[in-house]
């Protein structure tokens, strides 16, 4: 009997443990070192606003296609990509709209760039994107390329059609039309 009672004390204690050991493990968060735009935009290769078109799940990443609209750091293609981790507590910027624009201080030299929400990427509000004119100057505008120039294509390689040939059918119309006002007129006497 005391075997027993000594068995569900002991189940009892390591239930109890196991509890304070999953409520006591520490939470995984993102750490990252506070730093001020001076020093984000210091350690990014480039620094641009970006309006999002698409997203695609890479693994446990996203990747965004963007269209750049204005650069304050590095060359940035009008068209281009971003990669970022999915989970906001692996310091990704988690799911980002599409068609909303967005401010990114990103790392590499080629699309898709790196991007977290400790490199200071984010929401392109009016008091941000003031904070990078600040340090990086107003940047330059990212535009669409030019159309193409228009060009001439032949459709056929033969002459045009003579003025006798273009003629010929409205001048079968007006006879036709005269033939046809005898006959009215004539049945008009009888």
């Amino acid at each position: 009997m005391i075997s027993r009672l000594v068995r569900v004390l002991i189940a009892a204690m390591l239930a109890m443990s196991g509890l304070v050991l999953a409520t006591a493990a520490p939470a995984f968060a993102c750490k990252c070192q506070v730093a001020d735009i001076d020093q984000q935009t210091k350690r990014a290769d480039a620094v641009f606003v970006a309006q999002v078109d698409g997203v695609t799940e890479v693994g446990r990443k996203f990747e965004y296609a963007l269209t750049a609209t204005r650069a304050y750091k590095g060359t940035v293609e009008r068209e281009t990509a971003i990669l970022t981790n999915q989970a906001t507590t692996a310091c990704g910027l988690g799911e980002l709209k599409v068609g909303s624009d967005y401010l990114f201080l990103v790392s590499g030299d080629a699309p898709p760039y790196a991007a977290s929400s400790c490199g200071g990427s984010g929401p392109a509000n009016t008091g941000r994107v003031a904070e990078v004119e600040g340090v990086l100057g107003v940047g330059t505008a990212i535009l669409p390329p030019e159309p193409p120039a228009p060009t001439m294509t032949k459709v056929e390689e033969s002459a045009p059609a003579s003025v006798s040939r273009l003629a010929a059918p409205g001048g079968a119309l007006v006879l036709i039309g005269f033939l046809g006002l005898l006959v009215v007129g004539r049945l008009a006497r009888r």
